[in-house]
């Protein structure tokens, strides 16, 4: 009878722990999920270095042909679920921006994260203005909390060995109508940028004058880097020397030396 009822306790508990794991197993997820900007990913570790960014720029001086005005996006990001239906988010432009709103940049009315989406995209439209060949102009966003997303990723992800990162709730976008080096201008395989030099790169590789404003692969930066150092290397050596404007032998970068 002792047993009898040392088995039925023993039932009791282990029902007991079944259902507590059953309740554990079904209760959902219920915070907020969080925005956050996602460009260029996370970065990239090269040759022993980690490149991240959370700032990028864009000269409309790269840009072939006579524009007044460039959209350009930025990668945001959700990490929780995805959503059947549209979501509003929240950006402020921040206090350190030089540029100015309706001036030199507009943005959209409201943020709509879409449907069904797990990357959406921030669109700005930059306007090309006579003082940004003078000067140029910084714009500091930030994103912020609001109803329908929280922004619990504010913080750096740093590589532990070289300390660096990016943040993911903050970007700072700079445009100028300058010769500004390139975005994604890598100067270990491609050298210094020169005007004289991506005019030749254009001429040899068939690619657009303003191809380094737009994201590439470090692969493709080698190839083009190797290209370009043999081209100049078999014009040195028939005496035709290629020069920069400055006067100085133009050379690609110290990886394909």
């Amino acid at each position: 009878m002792k047993i009898t009822r040392i088995y039925y306790i023993i039932a009791l508990i282990i029902a007991g722990m079944t259902l507590s794991c059953s309740v554990d197993e079904i209760d959902n997820y219920h915070a907020k999920d969080n925005i956050y900007f996602t460009w260029p990913g996370i970065g990239a570790f090269v040759g022993g270095t980690w490149f991240a960014s959370d700032s990028l720029s864009y000269s409309f001086a790269l840009v072939e042909g006579t524009v007044s005005q460039a959209k350009f996006g930025i990668p945001v990001s959700v990490q929780g679920y995805l959503s059947e239906e549209d979501r509003e988010y929240s950006v402020q432009v921040r206090s350190e921006s030089n540029a100015v709103e309706g001036v030199h940049f507009e943005l959209p009315e409201k943020f709509i994260f879409r449907a069904n989406l797990a990357v959406d995209t921030l669109y700005v439209t930059l306007n090309r203005t006579e003082d940004m060949k003078e000067q140029e102009f910084s714009i500091f966003l930030e994103l912020l909390e609001n109803e329908n997303f929280a922004t619990q990723m504010k913080f750096e992800i740093e590589d532990e060995n070289t300390l660096e990162g990016k943040t993911l709730t903050m970007f700072q976008l700079t445009v100028n109508d300058m010769f500004a080096v390139p975005s994604y201008w890598f100067s270990p395989y491609l050298g210094d940028f020169t005007v004289k030099k991506m005019n030749l790169m254009a001429e040899l590789l068939g690619i657009p004058f303003n191809y380094y404003m737009n994201q590439i692969s470090i692969s493709e930066c080698q190839y083009h880097g190797q290209f370009m150092q043999r081209y100049l290397n078999e014009k040195k050596a028939a005496g035709e020397t290629i020069f920069e404007d400055d006067g100085t032998e133009m050379i690609m970068g110290i990886y394909v030396q």
